[in-house]
């Protein structure tokens, strides 16, 4: 993965943590797709249903999360640092997939955990 485009992620993943969605914005592409681990209503598709709802997580406060940036051939994992008893719910540590296509976000896909963001980040890199 190109050193530039994960150090633009970062910093548009820590404006996004710190309210600013703008800096986000042009890495996703028209197309982006942002998805729940389970198919629903959270489910958004282009670029500005996308938009919506990250202004909207923003909004609510996403906080001074730590996160950990996995490279993975063409995609990101971005994975929160939970603390002991800090997760949501028990078992479920969320996780985030974010695959690129010509430096822009194509998709975000989110899992129940670390360990399963990876495994198909992995399962993606060899097709």
């Amino acid at each position: 993965m190109d050193p530039e485009l994960v150090v633009q992620a970062r910093k548009a993943l820590v404006a996004w943590q710190e309210g600013d969605v703008a800096t986000l914005e042009p890495l996703l592409a028209p197309q982006v797709e942002l998805l729940w681990w389970e198919p629903g209503g959270w489910d958004c598709h282009r670029h500005e249903a996308a938009l919506a709802l990250l202004r909207e997580r923003a909004r609510r406060g996403t906080g001074e999360a730590r996160v950990d940036l996995i490279e993975v051939g063409d995609a990101l994992v971005v994975a929160r640092r939970w603390m002991v008893g800090e997760c949501p719910e028990p078992g479920v540590q969320p996780a985030t997939l974010v695959t690129f296509r010509e430096g822009k976000v194509v998709r975000m896909r989110q899992f129940l955990s670390r360990e399963k963001a990876l495994a198909a980040a992995t399962a993606e890199e060899v097709r």
